[in-house]
């Protein structure tokens, strides 16, 4: 004899037996306010304790003379800006003597902002320069860090320029 629950009992174990997908997609991730700051600033000097947190790539580690770090071929920073307008890029460099006199007369840097192109500067004369330019407020945006890279086209053992300090000017 067939209880009457059986029917109730057979729905409730065919409603449980689903195929488990494979895999989930990950979960969007999204940055709490403290790790979008993460001591972010709009201007840094090398020998700055938030100067590591800027550094997203393309820099030697160890700061030299407390005040001075050697680039790698493409040295990239992340700023985190207070507005957008009436801002320029400021970049206090050194050209080494070794790399011109070693590698040729002249090197040449590209400054990048979000992935524009801001200008290509020639460097012909060892010592210390100072790029700045304005960029445009539709490259920038205060929602998230603002990335600058720079590019030279030589090294001098496996390192470009030196930097002292860069960042957002106005």
């Amino acid at each position: 004899m067939v209880s009457p629950q059986c029917p109730l009992i057979l729905c409730l174990l065919l409603a449980g037996c689903t195929k488990i997908p494979d895999s989930y997609a990950p979960p969007v991730q999204r940055q709490t306010p403290d790790e979008f700051a993460n001591g972010l600033t709009y201007y840094i000097h090398m020998n700055m304790p938030e100067a590591p947190n800027h550094i997203v790539s393309g820099v030697v580690p160890e700061l030299e003379g407390n005040a001075i770090r050697w680039t790698l071929e493409k040295p990239t920073f992340r700023f985190r800006l207070p507005r957008t307008t009436g801002l320029k890029l400021q970049v206090d460099l050194t050209v080494p003597e070794e790399l011109l006199r070693d590698k040729g007369s002249v090197v040449r840097i590209k400054f990048l902002v979000e992935d524009h192109l801001l200008d290509e500067q020639k460097y012909d004369k060892p010592g210390p320069a100072l790029f700045e330019k304005p960029v445009p407020a539709d490259w920038l945006t205060t929602d998230r860090p603002v990335v600058v890279r720079m590019e030279i086209d030589k090294l001098w053992k496996e390192r470009g320029f030196i930097l002292t300090k860069l960042g957002f000017v106005e």
